[in-house]
């Protein structure tokens, strides 16, 4: 007697579909991928930002110190220097305006990451003489 050969169906993913499956996996790891370096220039982004603002808030602080501890009265021309802080350098300077009464003026701090670059924070407050 001959046996019958069955042919048992074979289980199991095609090509075509682990080569999907691939792709959509591929495409999701890409969004991923995009998201988190999005998030690492963000991040990067805010603490330039934050130092750059506690630069100038310590610049403006000891531009009006003269004005308040003594008689004396923020310079009229315009000053600039460079402060190290966490690790970088940042340039800063100093613009001071007269306003439209003569006991005011207007100060105004600009920072900077590179000498001529690009202005990252700037902070403006008014000094008054005593």
């Amino acid at each position: 007697m001959v046996k019958a050969f069955t042919v048992k169906k074979a289980r199991g993913f095609t090509l075509v579909e682990v080569m999907f499956a691939l792709a959509v996996f591929g495409l999701a790891a890409l969004a991923a991928l995009m998201v988190a370096t999005q998030q690492i220039h963000s991040t990067q982004y805010l603490q330039e930002r934050y130092f750059a603002q506690l630069v100038a808030s310590n610049q403006l602080a000891e531009a009006a110190a003269p004005s308040q501890l003594s008689k004396k009265w923020p310079p009229q021309n315009n000053d600039s220097g460079s402060v190290e802080l966490a690790g970088q350098t940042w340039y800063w300077q100093q613009r001071v305006l007269e306003t439209v009464t003569d006991d005011l003026r207007e100060v105004t701090i600009s920072v900077r990451t590179e000498e001529n670059g690009p202005v990252v924070a700037e902070l403006s407050t008014f000094v008054g003489r005593r």
